[in-house]
């Protein structure tokens, strides 16, 4: 059970990664640019591309610190790979922050499918 947990774990980082990648890739139908200012697959990355990224990473430490080491209890794993979530946590951040620009830029525009307008007070 030990190999099939670990491959499993392995093949969704490898498609979170993936994911992430294919976010970036340029994308001529795009109804706009992303924030980073070119037309991509994803109009949200790079926030998307961040959370794909996060998924991937978290994946990695729970595969690593639960399957592949197997030495002292679950807790202490735990605390001997906890350094390792700093990185995480950056990733993470980098997504929540692209998330927030996202949503204060798309505030300015109108909404064309319901008709919503933005107002001014």
């Amino acid at each position: 059970m030990f190999r099939l947990s670990y491959k499993l774990m392995l093949l969704f980082t490898i498609l979170a990664t993936l994911g992430g990648i294919i976010t970036l890739i340029p994308g001529a139908g795009a109804s706009y640019p992303n924030l980073i200012g070119y037309n991509s697959v994803c109009t949200f990355a790079p926030a998307a591309t961040f959370f794909c990224f996060f998924l991937a990473g978290a994946s990695c430490f729970i595969r690593s610190t639960f399957i592949k080491d197997q030495s002292g209890s679950p807790g202490e794993r735990f605390r001997r790979h906890s350094p390792r979530l700093i990185a995480l946590a950056l990733v993470l951040a980098a997504g929540f922050f692209y998330t927030y620009r996202y949503v204060e830029i798309k505030a300015y525009y109108t909404d064309s499918t319901t008709t919503a307008t933005l107002e001014e007070n």
